[in-house]
C-alpha cells in the first residue's frame, strides 16, 4: 500500500485521535480547509474558467474527512455545495440552477458524501484497531507478569521441599503442564475465559469412570482459570498418591453452584473424595497445601480442606463477579481464528 507506512506512525495516529476527540478543534480545521479551498477557487477563477466549479473543494473535503472525521466532513461538504452553487455555478451570485448544473451539483454532492463516508470510516477503523492493539499489549504485559509470578512461586516451593533434583524436576514439569494446558484453552478462546469443567476434564482424563462433575459449566476469567488449573492439578495429584484415586474403588464427586449472599452471587466449588484409604491431616505444609489454601484465597473468601477418614473434602467460595469471565460471545472469535489458521 502506497501510504501504508505513513499510517504506521503512532505519533500521527495519536494526533489524529486527539484532534477527532476535540470536536471544536476538528470543526475549526474543517472550516479552515473550506475557507482555503474557497479562496483558492476565487484566485483561480480565470485559469479554471472552463473547469468544474467545485474543483478545489473535492480535495479539501477528502482532507477534512481524513483528518477531522465524519461530521466535520459532512459540514465541509454542505458549505462547499452552497458556496460553489452561489458563487461558481452560472449565473454567479445566485441560487438559480439549470438542469445541467443541477446534475453537476448533485454528482458533486454524491461523490463528496461517498468520499467522506469511506475516508473517515477507514481512518476510524484504523484508529480503533490501533487502540485495541495498545490495550492488548498492555493486557499481555500484565498477564505475562502474573504468569511469571506464578511460575516463580511454583519453582520456589518445588525446589525447597527437600526433594531430590529428579523428583523436583518432575513435579515442576507436571505443574507447568497443568498451567500450560489451561493457557492453551484460554488462547483458543482469545483469553476471554474458559469453562471450569474443561479445566477439570483435562486433569481427570484418566479417571473419568471414577469421577463426576456437576454444574461446573461456568466460564471463568484468566486469573481464576490459572488458579483453578493449579488447584485441580494438586487435588488430582494428592488423590492419586494418597486418596480416592489411588484405588479402583475410590470416587471423586465435584460439584459447583451459585448461591445468593446479601444480594450478590456467590460461587461454590466442592471436591469430595470417598472409597479410598483413610486420610489424615498432612504433617507439613508443602506447595500443594499452599495452592489449596493460601493461593486460593487470592480470589476466594472462604477456603476449607477437611481431611476426614473417609476422604478429603475441599471447598471454596468466591464472589461470582470476581471469577466469572465477561459475557462476550466467544464462539464467533474462535471460529474466525480457525478460519484464518486454515488459510494456506
Amino acid at each position: 500500500m502506497l501510504f501504508g507506512p505513513t499510517f504506521e506512525n503512532y505519533s500521527l495516529l495519536a494526533w489524529l485521535r486527539r484532534l477527532r476527540e476535540r470536536r471544536l478543534e476538528a470543526f475549526g480545521v474543517a472550516l479552515l480547509a473550506f475557507a482555503l479551498a474557497t479562496l483558492l477557487r476565487f484566485l483561480l477563477t480565470e485559469p479554471l474558467a472552463g473547469a468544474a466549479p467545485f474543483t478545489t473543494y473535492s480535495l479539501a473535503i477528502i482532507v477534512v474527512a481524513l483528518v477531522c472525521g465524519f461530521w466535520p466532513g459532512i459540514m465541509a461538504t454542505a458549505l462547499s455545495v452552497l458556496t460553489g452553487w452561489f458563487f461558481f455555478l452560472p449565473p454567479a451570485f445566485s441560487f438559480a440552477l439549470s438542469a445541467r448544473d443541477a446534475w453537476t451539483l448533485a454528482l458533486f454532492m454524491l461523490g463528496a458524501l461517498i468520499n467522506v463516508a469511506l475516508v473517515s470510516g477507514l481512518v476510524a477503523a484504523l484508529l480503533r484497531h490501533e487502540t485495541r492493539q495498545r490495550v492488548l499489549f498492555q493486557e499481555l504485559q500484565h498477564r505475562s507478569q502474573n504468569l511469571f509470578a506464578v511460575i516463580q512461586a511454583i519453582a520456589s516451593r518445588t525446589l525447597i521441599d527437600g526433594r531430590t533434583v529428579s523428583d523436583a524436576r518432575q513435579l515442576f514439569a507436571d505443574r507447568l503442564q497443568a498451567l500450560a494446558r489451561t493457557h492453551s484453552m484460554l488462547t483458543k478462546n482469545a483469553f476471554l475465559g474458559v469453562r471450569l469443567k474443561e479445566i477439570l476434564a483435562q486433569e481427570l482424563t484418566n479417571f473419568s469412570d471414577q469421577t463426576t462433575v456437576t454444574a461446573c459449566d461456568i466460564v471463568v476469567n484468566t486469573r481464576a482459570a490459572e488458579n483453578f488449573a493449579l488447584i485441580a492439578h494438586e487435588l488430582v495429584t494428592n488423590a492419586v498418591k494418597y486418596g480416592a484415586l489411588s484405588t479402583r474403588h475410590g470416587r471423586v464427586d465435584i460439584r459447583c453452584g451459585v448461591e445468593d449472599a446479601n444480594g450478590k452471587g456467590q460461587f461454590m466449588f466442592e471436591w469430595r473424595e470417598s472409597g479410598g484409604p483413610p486420610v489424615s491431616q498432612p504433617a507439613r505444609k508443602g506447595f500443594g497445601s499452599t495452592i489449596l489454601s493460601d493461593a486460593a484465597k487470592q480470589f476466594s473468601q472462604d477456603v476449607q480442606a477437611k481431611y476426614e477418614p473417609e476422604g478429603l473434602t475441599y471447598q471454596l467460595r468466591s464472589l461470582l463477579s470476581g471469577i466469572e469471565a465477561p459475557q462476550v460471545e466467544v464462539a464467533p472469535l474462535v471460529e474466525a481464528a480457525k478460519r484464518e489458521d486454515a488459510v494456506p
